[in-house]
């Protein structure tokens, strides 16, 4: 595995538990309110927390698989994908 590899694990790995630290407050703010749009934001962000959480398995578990040609995508779209969650911790803390 190449160092470019394991960034791209520890980024989705990062990306899932800021995932379930929005899980955490948008579900905080569902039960205290008994709003729609917050259960809704919590939903969205425990989908999004599995498909990170999955994503940084699969490439441990498949790494070998994996060319390394792929593997700038792969980063790439890790930090995309962090930049947009720590949008929207922002906004939401």
């Amino acid at each position: 595995m190449s160092i470019l590899f394991t960034v791209a694990v520890a980024m989705y790995s990062v990306d899932a538990v800021l995932f379930g630290l929005l899980a955490y407050f948008y579900g905080k703010t569902a039960l205290s309110t008994r709003a729609k749009y917050p259960l809704g934001l919590f939903v969205f962000s425990m989908l999004l927390f599995l498909q990170s959480a999955g994503t940084a398995a699969s490439y441990v578990i498949f790494g070998g698989y994996i060319g390394e040609d792929v593997v700038p995508s792969m980063v790439t779209m890790a930090t995309f994908e962090f930049v947009g969650i720590m949008a929207l911790l922002r906004i939401t803390l």
